[in-house]
């Protein structure tokens, strides 16, 4: 195997074991439904006694979205996560579709300094009803990454 070969080999984080979306109220029931959804999904996925540190860390990026955002109140919460259990990986994505133009919404989430999201995008993807919605994908690795099953 040639240098660059092994090095793609090791990039790659496997096939994709399990994917959620599920969409969650706007405003403050967000954060609760967020637990709950999280915590059932990686449950039935088979995580076990890992799923509930990882509820506690999705549900924390949940709550920072929620701060983030000026549309909180209005727009529904939409959460996506995928497990790679072939590389012990598990990437939560949240987001809310936003009626206004990218720049507006970009605005509206730089108030202020920074607030704790370890990685920040802001995305062109629209949703299916037309509107582009912005992005913000965390990602952490917990101390104790649940064994291969």
């Amino acid at each position: 195997m040639t240098a660059s070969a092994q090095l793609a080999a090791e990039d790659d984080p496997g096939p994709v074991l399990r994917i959620g979306r599920w969409q969650l109220p706007a405003g403050r029931a967000a954060t609760a439904q967020a637990r709950r959804t999280v915590h059932g999904a990686l449950r039935r996925w088979g995580l076990g006694p890992a799923a509930g540190d990882l509820t506690d860390h999705m549900t924390a990026v949940v709550q920072e979205f929620l701060a983030r955002t000026a549309t909180r109140a209005r727009e529904p919460i939409h959460l996506r996560l995928e497990l790679r259990a072939s590389a012990r990986l598990l990437l939560g994505e949240i987001y809310n579709a936003i009626p206004t133009p990218l720049e507006s919404a970009h605005r509206a989430l730089d108030r202020g300094p920074g607030r704790g999201i370890v990685a920040l995008t802001y995305g062109r993807r629209p949703a299916r009803d037309g509107r582009w919605y912005i992005h913000s994908f965390t990602w952490w690795q917990p101390e104790a990454a649940p064994a291969d099953q």
